[in-house]
């Protein structure tokens, strides 16, 4: 978990320097708040997008870990069921 964090804190790091250096190049204020706009809806995309993916990879293991438990219980029944009789 704290490669995740580390990652999101590197990007997170890299969105406020790129911002900064937007703001103080010498452009105009109209022309500076549209590329600022622009940027920041780039990033968003990009974060929502690769936390998509990690929920997904995570929902997909506990998918993969609730069937090997369904499956265990199963044969922790069937194996009880045996002794029983």
């Amino acid at each position: 978990m704290s490669s995740t964090k580390f990652l999101l804190g590197a990007l997170l790091g890299a969105a406020v320097g790129v911002q900064i250096g937007i703001l103080v190049a010498p452009d105009k204020g109209e022309n500076t708040r549209k590329k600022l706009g622009k940027k920041g809806n780039e990033y968003l995309d990009d974060l929502s997008g690769k936390m998509n993916s990690f929920f997904d990879g995570l929902s997909k293991k506990v998918s993969d870990v609730s069937e090997e438990v369904d499956k265990l219980a199963k044969k922790a029944k069937s194996e009880t069921d045996k002794l029983t009789k």
